[in-house]
């Protein structure tokens, strides 16, 4: 058994083109996640009324109460207000997995058909789920790492412009769709296959691992990035004191 994505609701938003029209508006692209027990809702965020979200939710025969985990892309209002229509639901997002008043940290493979990649730049906060399906190969659900096709390269909204490139440029060589923030799914123009499945051989080995510095944001693409005893650091943020036996990264920051 596979995983199955499907858009609920078709985001839109008009921020490219608001000093035109003058007023700007704004709902982000609803996402159902299913791989076995797992029934995911990747950003509920702002609609008209929630109980689009509701129906959308009936033609797949479900209800709210059958979503088991809601995930969060990143941490602007627009992709998160109406976190609340789940409140029996885990939260997956950039700090952890909160149930109730508890939060655990995720690993990378949240199940068998899915993974959690750290994808920074238009927030720090921003996250990717890239989902193996049987029909469509990779999805890349990504929030606004893309807002949809065709938008305006620069993202006048970012955080680090520098940093959304790098992560733009991960996505396109692991997916072979992706579901943008405010769109609908588009095939990814990426690379070509040869590299794509490269890449996506050493992610599914375990020899590709891209996260972030959970101190200072900057993204950890090779191993000898990480300090070993403390590996949601980069060596360059590394708190263990200089004389450490357990970690080389008082030798890396020479």
């Amino acid at each position: 058994m596979t995983a199955f994505v499907k858009i609920l609701v078709q985001g839109y938003t008009n921020a490219d083109s608001v000093a035109e029209t003058g007023e700007e508006k704004t709902c982000p692209t609803v996402t159902l996640v299913r791989d076995g027990d797992l029934i995911m809702v990747v950003d509920p965020g702002v609609l008209p009324d929630k109980q689009i979200l509701i129906d959308a939710l009936d033609l797949e025969g479900l209800n709210v109460q059958d979503v088991n985990m809601v995930c969060i892309t990143h941490s602007h209002i627009d992709h998160y207000r109406n976190l609340g229509m789940f409140p029996d639901a885990k939260v997956l997002e950039y700090f952890g997995v909160w149930q109730d008043d508890t939060v655990e940290e995720w690993q990378e493979n949240l199940t068998e058909h899915i993974q959690i990649l750290r994808t920074p730049g238009h927030d720090h906060t921003s996250i990717t789920i890239l989902v193996t399906t049987a029909d469509n190969g990779t999805i890349a659900v990504c929030g606004d790492v893309f807002w949809k096709e065709n938008y305006p390269e620069e993202d006048i909204y970012a955080t680090d412009s520098e940093m959304l490139r790098e992560s733009r440029d991960f996505v396109l060589k692991i997916a072979d769709w992706i579901i943008p923030g405010h769109g609908s799914m588009y095939k990814s123009p990426g690379v070509s296959e040869v590299v794509k499945q490269k890449v996506k051989a050493a992610i599914k080995s375990g020899g590709l691992k891209v996260s972030v510095c959970k101190k200072c944001h900057n993204m950890i693409k090779r191993p000898q990035e990480r300090c070993l005893c403390q590996p949601t650091l980069c060596f360059r943020c590394c708190e263990c004191d200089i004389d450490c036996d357990l970690c080389s990264c008082k030798h890396k920051r020479r």
